[in-house]
């Protein structure tokens, strides 16, 4: 469970801003997206990987979107709950290797997964699609996984953190 619990982020759906009474609210969080790669290099677009319960527990930062009051916000890592580590996690470089190819089968083409920050927005009805400006090299791109269309699943990082390395166990994850 993220620190932001489902329960939490429907009372602050319903409330909305206590300040002015705004009901738009914008979000911070990390989510799940897929990078495809051939011979490791990106040859399309991060696609979201998430589903509703993995976006509550990525989120760090809740804001009305018409004062920017602050509503909600944790400076911890949003995978494992590790005191103050969200400023290391946003800054530091991914640190998961980028396959060239599938070990298996040697296949070229594989499918990249890792932790982006992202930002969305909502108002009472359907949260707009996630953007992030966040790439493959850039701070703040944590990779965890790597997959082929032939073999499946070929690496996936278990014992540590994925975003800010401490060591395993992990909390489960929604």
């Amino acid at each position: 469970m993220g620190l932001l619990t489902p329960e939490k982020l429907e009372q602050l759906v319903s409330t909305g801003c206590t300040k002015c009474r705004g009901k738009r609210l914008n979000f911070q969080m990390y989510v799940d997206a897929r990078l495809p790669l051939m011979e490791g290099e990106p040859v399309g677009r991060l696609t979201w990987a998430y589903d509703g319960e993995a976006f509550v527990d990525g989120v760090y930062c809740v804001e009305c979107a018409a004062c920017n009051a602050e509503l909600f916000s944790a400076d911890a890592c949003p995978r494992c709950h590790a005191d103050g580590a969200l400023e290391r996690v946003l800054e530091t470089d991914n640190t998961y290797d980028v396959p060239l190819s599938c070990p298996r089968c040697g296949h070229q083409e594989v499918s990249y997964f890792a932790m982006v920050p992202a930002t969305t927005s909502y108002e009472g009805k359907r949260a707009d699609k996630a953007r992030t400006d966040c790439a493959l090299l850039d701070p703040g791109f944590h990779g965890y996984k790597a997959s082929c269309k032939q073999c499946g699943v070929f690496a996936e990082l278990k014992d540590r953190c994925m975003l800010c390395d401490a060591p395993a166990p992990l909390r489960p994850r929604l």
